[in-house]
């Protein structure tokens, strides 16, 4: 694999994913980039090229945490996509901005709300056996 291309490719689908306004397609650009630039052998990746990925995954981070509040009649399904970007691939990233930065931690912290009610209260009835 070009590693130079990957890196390009993935660009281009972070700024797709920034300059979306639907959710599930916002959702689905950002792990498609996330994805390609994970799928990167890392034995082929230069000093330079290192850099500049974890730089684009640190600055798309950051921008898609400042988006999140605009995300609020989100449905569960993409609010679970999210969900599992932000506390998986993207979690060491997600930890530094929302430790670095107030703002985007309530941005954070609002958007995990969203749902977050709903389905422990799911989750609890599962354990409990109720239908």
């Amino acid at each position: 694999m070009d590693v130079a291309r990957d890196i390009s490719t993935a660009r281009a689908l972070f700024e797709k994913a920034e300059r979306e306004t639907r959710p599930e397609l916002k959702a689905h650009a950002l792990e498609e980039a996330v994805t390609l630039l994970a799928s990167i052998d890392p034995e082929e990746v230069s000093d330079a090229e290192g850099k500049l990925i974890a730089n684009l995954r640190m600055a798309h981070t950051r921008r898609l945490l400042a988006q999140l509040v605009g995300l609020t009649s989100v449905s569960m399904d993409d609010w679970f996509d999210y969900i599992g970007l932000l506390l998986g691939e993207l979690s060491p990233e997600v930890e530094r901005v929302t430790q670095a930065d107030a703002q985007l931690k309530e941005n954070y912290e609002r958007f995990l709300g969203l749902w977050g009610e709903e389905i422990a209260g799911i989750l609890k009835k599962q354990r409990q056996g109720a239908p």
